[in-house]
Protein backbone atom coordinates (compact mmCIF):
# COMPACT_ATOMS: atom_id res chain seq x y z
CA UNK A 1 0.00 0.00 0.00
CA UNK A 2 1.99 3.74 -0.95
CA UNK A 3 1.24 5.59 2.11
CA UNK A 4 3.36 8.82 0.23
CA UNK A 5 -0.40 11.09 0.75
CA UNK A 6 1.02 10.89 4.69
CA UNK A 7 4.37 12.62 4.31
CA UNK A 8 4.47 15.83 6.36
CA UNK A 9 2.07 14.42 8.87
CA UNK A 10 2.96 13.38 11.61
CA UNK A 11 -0.37 12.04 13.52
CA UNK A 12 -2.72 9.81 11.28
CA UNK A 13 -6.35 9.68 13.27
CA UNK A 14 -7.78 6.02 12.67
CA UNK A 15 -11.94 5.73 13.03
CA UNK A 16 -14.40 3.30 12.22
CA UNK A 17 -18.21 3.61 11.68
CA UNK A 18 -19.73 6.96 12.66
CA UNK A 19 -22.10 5.48 15.10
CA UNK A 20 -19.62 3.07 16.41
CA UNK A 21 -20.07 -0.31 17.85
CA UNK A 22 -17.43 -2.39 20.03
CA UNK A 23 -15.67 -3.75 17.66
CA UNK A 24 -15.31 -0.07 15.66
CA UNK A 25 -13.77 1.33 18.51
CA UNK A 26 -11.27 -2.33 19.36
CA UNK A 27 -10.51 -2.01 15.82
CA UNK A 28 -9.54 1.35 15.33
CA UNK A 29 -7.62 0.87 18.93
CA UNK A 30 -5.87 -2.04 17.91
CA UNK A 31 -4.89 -0.56 14.38
CA UNK A 32 -3.07 2.69 15.40
CA UNK A 33 -1.17 0.97 18.08
CA UNK A 34 -0.12 -1.45 15.14
CA UNK A 35 0.48 1.16 12.49
CA UNK A 36 2.16 3.42 15.52
CA UNK A 37 4.13 -0.08 16.48
CA UNK A 38 5.39 -0.33 12.93
CA UNK A 39 5.27 3.12 11.46
CA UNK A 40 7.53 6.37 11.09
CA UNK A 41 4.84 8.52 12.80
CA UNK A 42 2.05 8.15 15.33
CA UNK A 43 -1.34 6.73 14.85
CA UNK A 44 -4.14 7.54 17.04
CA UNK A 45 -7.46 5.98 17.48
CA UNK A 46 -10.25 8.30 17.33
CA UNK A 47 -13.61 7.81 17.34
CA UNK A 48 -17.11 9.44 15.14
CA UNK A 49 -19.48 9.01 17.33
CA UNK A 50 -20.82 8.35 21.09
CA UNK A 51 -19.55 4.97 23.39
CA UNK A 52 -22.30 2.99 23.66
CA UNK A 53 -22.87 0.98 27.24
CA UNK A 54 -21.78 -2.11 25.87
CA UNK A 55 -18.27 -0.88 24.50
CA UNK A 56 -17.63 1.02 28.01
CA UNK A 57 -17.88 -2.07 29.83
CA UNK A 58 -15.39 -3.68 27.62
CA UNK A 59 -13.27 -1.25 27.90
CA UNK A 60 -13.85 -1.07 31.79
CA UNK A 61 -12.82 -4.55 31.68
CA UNK A 62 -9.84 -4.08 30.28
CA UNK A 63 -8.28 -0.94 31.52
CA UNK A 64 -8.67 1.00 28.67
CA UNK A 65 -9.80 4.67 27.97
CA UNK A 66 -12.31 5.34 24.79
CA UNK A 67 -10.90 7.21 22.13
CA UNK A 68 -10.98 10.76 21.51
CA UNK A 69 -14.10 11.79 19.99
CA UNK A 70 -13.51 14.09 16.89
Amino acid sequence: MNFDIFNGIDTVYITGHRNPDTDSIVSAMAYAQLRTALGDREYVAARLGRISDETQLVLDRFGFEPPQRI
